[in-house]
């Protein structure tokens, strides 16, 4: 029988429950960070309406909203919005494939989400993993 003694055992199981306890809170950060970038994205390819005397051109642009993360158990999810006043414009411009669009694009929050499937996945964890190293430092 092989016996043994860790050094620092309950020290160790704290610092693993500590972390457990946040690693939700990781994911959540990681996943507003990561939108953030979305959502950058979509606001250069959001359509401004270029009509002459136009009553808020880049109001729907402007609109674009990162809403804080939220958790349902254990799912953690991040609402990104267009909208608000612009939102008939905002219908109108994602949903109609002839609108002509000057300045911006048709399915312009789709269209990113779509690209960023594959590397999301890849993304988060990266996230995540430097959200660790700031709370526990590079040597933990």
């Amino acid at each position: 029988m092989i016996r043994g003694y860790m050094r620092g055992g309950p020290q160790m199981i704290a610092k693993l429950r500590r972390f457990a306890d946040k690693y939700p809170d990781h994911v959540a950060a990681g996943l507003f960070q990561e939108a953030q970038i979305e959502m950058t994205e979509m606001k250069r390819r959001t359509p401004v309406d270029t009509t002459p005397n136009a009553p808020h051109p880049g109001q729907l642009r402007n609109s674009g909203t990162v809403h804080k993360p939220e958790r349902r158990g254990r799912t953690i999810s991040v609402t990104l919005s267009f909208g608000g006043a612009a939102k008939e414009y905002a219908v109108h411009v994602h949903e109609n494939p002839d609108a002509i669009h000057p300045i911006g694009q048709w399915k312009f929050a789709e269209s990113v989400l779509n690209e960023s499937r594959s590397s999301m996945g890849a993304r988060l964890a990266w996230r995540v993993h430097m959200n660790r190293m700031k709370l526990w430092g590079s040597a933990n």
